[in-house]
């Protein structure tokens, strides 16, 4: 059993910690509500109802917040209060992605949770294995992060947006293995526990725009791949040649992996029964070397195989969640996710992480599904925000939850 002498202190320093909760909720209160009012500015801007009734959700939606903040309390570290009411956007996703992936551990049925300020960010429990989990979110140059925010760019600042992200996250994942091998070395990963890196999208993509986390999909490569597959198993430019008729390269050097593209559409031809057409193989070309913020640092492609990870773990991880998690029927809904993971221990490490799309060195690339937007040409968020209001937000205002009888 515990001293009462270790009691005592683990006690003081939660009394520690948690003294500025009072604060730090106010703050955060307001915060939310400037984000969520921007990002859901399409549902007040369509009827005076529809804002008065978004302005219910966004209630519900930070209740539902400083509930989780509350929750987190007791697992957070001592500087976790401080930096999330930094005025620094990079600093607050950070924190608020560790409190928000601590609500999907808990979705995915891990138990025994625990965080220290010493080691990984969360050591748990799942189907009688036990994971540490080390959570990141690569933060592009304000500059980039303005572009990445824009709707159309031309090619050339496209370019730069898609070698920016890349970098941001093989540079997070390198910094995240030094820590790794230094958690390993201090004895802060325990015996046997399958740590994996949790790469938190959210900056790499529009960060005023909504969905993200709940809808939309996540941040995709060059490969229209996950950024994250780019970033570890090297895939790059999707090769055309086949298609467009030109030889295939003859340079014994060049790698290729198989890409399939999944039919996420049915398509009726004069008049009959609507078809899905079979799923697309291309191949996409694989990088020798992954560049890293550093010009004479790179990354290897066999990662995840060669430095004793178990797995990088794609997600976004945003405020957003909460809209559909503030209505009991909406609580199934999780954030598009993407899980890379070696090839040793693929299945087990598999059957315990929720993921959306998944990826091993020894199987074919499988993009994941495309919004229908893309195909269409339509804005990805103005897609998102006429399919909720008119599948899930409009049915509500008509008689849902939360739904007033108009005054006689």
């Amino acid at each position: 059993m515990p001293s009462n002498e270790a009691h005592n202190s683990v006690k003081q320093e939660t009394i520690k910690k948690n003294r500025t909760n009072d604060l730090c909720i106010a703050y955060l209160q307001a915060k939310w509500r400037v984000i969520l009012t921007t990002r859901f500015a399409y549902f007040f801007d369509k009827s005076p109802q529809s804002g008065q009734h978004m302005e219910l959700i966004i209630d519900c939606m930070i209740k539902g917040l400083e509930s989780l903040f509350l929750n987190f309390s007791n697992l957070k570290d001592t500087q976790f209060n401080t930096q999330i009411m930094l005025p620094d956007t990079g600093v607050y996703s950070q924190r608020i992605a560790e409190m928000l992936f601590y609500y999907r551990l808990l979705g995915m049925g891990f138990g025994n949770i625990k965080s220290k300020d010493a080691g990984p960010d969360f050591v748990a429990e799942k189907n009688g294995e036990t994971f540490c989990f080390e959570v990141v979110t690569p933060t592009p140059q304000d500059s980039i992060r303005e572009l990445i925010g824009r709707s159309k760019l031309p090619t050339e600042e496209r370019d730069i947006v898609f070698r920016e992200r890349l970098l941001s996250v093989t540079s997070a994942i390198k910094d995240k293995l030094k820590r790794f091998e230094a958690h390993k070395s201090a004895g802060h990963v325990p015996e046997g526990a399958h740590y994996i890196i949790v790469i938190n999208d959210s900056l790499l993509l529009p960060y005023d725009q909504p969905w993200y986390g709940v809808l939309a999909e996540l941040c995709f490569g060059d490969s229209t791949l996950p950024i994250t597959v780019d970033a570890t198993l090297g895939s790059g430019d999707i090769d055309f040649t086949e298609i467009l008729g030109k030889a295939l390269s003859k340079d014994d050097s060049d790698e290729f992996q198989n890409l399939v593209m999944k039919s996420n559409f049915r398509v009726s031809i004069n008049g009959g029964e609507p078809v899905t057409p079979e799923d697309s193989l291309l191949r996409v070309k694989i990088r020798k070397e992954i560049p890293s913020r550093k010009n004479t640092a790179t990354i290897s492609v066999d990662i995840v195989e060669s430095v004793g990870v178990a797995g990088i773990y794609q997600i976004t991880l945003r405020e957003d969640l909460m809209f559909y998690h503030s209505f009991e029927f909406g609580r199934t809904a999780m954030p598009a996710s993407a899980l890379i993971s070696s090839v040793k221990n693929k299945l087990l490490v598999r059957n315990s992480i929720c993921y959306t799309s998944t990826y091993a060195k020894d199987e074919d690339l499988v993009q994941p599904l495309m919004s229908p937007a893309r195909l269409f040409g339509f804005e990805l968020h103005d897609f998102n925000n006429e399919a909720v209001y008119n599948t899930f937000f409009k049915p509500i205002l008509e008689g849902g939850e939360f739904y007033k009888s108009p005054v006689s």
